[in-house]
């Protein structure tokens, strides 16, 4: 009996520590994509208004980089923008870049190279040398990503390699780094043609890009390592605190695409991962229920010796047995109570607490089954203006802006409705046995009005509006969950092209 109760203790710290270990590898793959979703957006927005302006001058260039610094943007080393020119175009390409304001600006090819990217603008982050007039042709690295960016019109990330000019920084400090480039095209003229002008292309240094996010995130639980997969392997990024646990069944592993190439998340248990599970407590339960045993054994040798000593030392045992199942007992409530929050981890949304997309996805799965003689609204809604906060005043302004939003939102629906958060500034509603379709509109305007009233941040105010798409299901029609989601999203876009802080009913039959 005493090895069942310990097998039986043991596997349930088992399992909770891997759910653990789950739970941390998916916020740490988030937190990763969301710090990088931050940079690409940067260089895109950058690369748009570059485009725009044709051929920008040194002075519209750096008023368009002034808002970006190291602190916003951890890890970047410089952003620079970079043209393409043959060896025999050089000397003419330098003059016209000197001519939009690049003063001194001193091209030096690579040889023995057909084509060449030249920097001619840039703005530095940190005290290591200018990178204008670099040839990044000369890196390997940088010339593929920049050929890969402008075939596929969209922004691509390097293989992990050490900068070129890092490559006199003391080995010991030397970081691994990425590049991101973002191609810049002219916007396009009355036949819709547009025109390639170069690239947007920012230096990162790996570790300092993504350090603190790995730290902040893993909680000193666990120990992880990004990886370019492409580049041998090569670790972009680490975080590897306390001692780690060789507990291979343990071990997580995910992979992201970013900039049109793979990176690999590796994670491991730490010794911290014990106090947080418990997980010692099984080695308890099963020397208590040994000590047991062996006393048992006492008393039945002792049997013969008096049977009034015999009856004490039963009691004794009986005590320490009672004690050993009330300790049981009480861990495995325990147990039970972090299964419920794991439970409802899985199936809510961790910053607000409101239902995620997988249990707004059930729920109106279900809510077609059950209720197909009634009418069924789907809002989907967007929050204008939220990035502008975000970016303004940090991710804890935009945390906040969130969570109010998600108040409203869930004390304006009825009882028996969902509010759900998918992800980023993105919510919806679920409205259920609804008495006639207006209703849903009523409850669209009445969420664009509740999201626009002003939101306290640190005593000073700020405002974002949301765009709403409405999709509904009228009784007798077959539509399914994702015909409903695709034509509230549909919906929703029409209102943001309509002017934002609006709603737009989906016009799908």
């Amino acid at each position: 009996m005493s090895g069942a109760v310990y097998d039986g203790q043991l596997h349930n710290e088992d399992r909770y520590a891997g759910q653990l270990m789950d739970r941390y590898a998916e916020e740490v793959s988030e937190a990763i994509s969301d710090r990088v979703d931050q940079y690409t957006d940067t260089l895109d927005d950058l690369a748009a208004a570059v485009g725009t302006r044709g051929l920008p001058d040194r002075d519209e260039y750096d008023s368009l980089t002034a808002e970006l610094n190291g602190a916003r943007l951890p890890g970047a080393a410089s952003v620079a923008f970079v043209v393409a020119a043959s060896t025999g175009q050089t000397s003419a390409v330098q003059q016209k870049w000197r001519s939009l304001g690049a003063a001194g600006l001193r091209l030096t090819p690579a040889a023995g190279l057909a084509e060449h990217y030249f920097a001619v603008f840039d703005r530095m982050f940190d005290t290591g040398p200018s990178v204008l007039g670099l040839d990044m042709a000369q890196s390997p690295q940088s010339a593929v990503v920049l050929a890969m960016a402008r075939r596929s019109g969209e922004l691509a990330v390097s293989a992990a390699y050490q900068l070129i000019r890092d490559r006199r920084v003391d080995p010991a400090v030397r970081q691994t780094s990425v590049v991101f480039a973002a191609p810049v095209h002219t916007a396009p003229d009355r036949t819709g043609t547009s025109t390639f002008e170069g690239w947007i292309v920012m230096a990162v240094r790996g570790q300092d890009f993504l350090s603190q996010t790995l730290i902040n995130r893993a909680q000193g639980a666990m120990q992880v390592s990004l990886s370019d997969p492409g580049a041998s392997g090569t670790v972009i990024a680490a975080s590897r605190p306390g001692t780690r646990l060789h507990e291979e069944q343990l071990d997580r592993e995910r992979v992201l695409q970013v900039g049109q190439r793979p990176w690999r998340i590796d994670m491991w248990p730490t010794r911290r991962l014990l106090t947080i599970t418990d997980r010692g407590i099984s080695r308890l339960t099963g020397a208590a229920a040994l000590a047991l045993t062996i006393m048992l054994a006492v008393v039945t040798g002792v049997l013969a010796s008096g049977r009034r000593r015999a009856l004490h030392q039963v009691e004794q045992a009986t005590t320490a047995l009672r004690r050993d199942i009330e300790r049981r007992e009480s861990v495995e409530a325990r147990l039970r109570e972090r299964e419920h929050e794991l439970h409802h981890l899985a199936f809510h949304d961790p910053l607000t607490g409101l239902a995620n997309r997988q249990l707004f996805y059930e729920r109106l799965t279900h809510a077609l089954t059950t209720r197909n003689q009634h009418v069924i609204g789907v809002l989907f809604i967007d929050l204008d203006g939220f990035k502008q906060v975000n970016d303004a005043r940090g991710h804890h302004a935009g945390d906040i802006v969130l969570k109010t939003v998600a108040e409203r939102l869930h004390a304006g629906v009825r009882i028996g409705d969902t509010a759900a958060r998918f992800g980023g500034d993105e919510f919806a509603v679920l409205l259920e046995s609804l008495a006639e379709p207006a209703d849903a509109r009523t409850a669209a305007q009445r969420i664009v009005a509740d999201v626009h009233a002003p939101i306290d941040i640190t005593g000073v105010a700020a405002t974002v509006t949301a765009s709403v798409g409405i999709a509904l299901h009228l009784p007798g029609t077959s539509d399914t969950a994702d015909d409903l989601l695709r034509d509230a999203d549909a919906a929703m876009y029409a209102a943001k092209a309509g002017g934002k802080n609006r709603y737009v009913l989906s016009a799908a039959p």
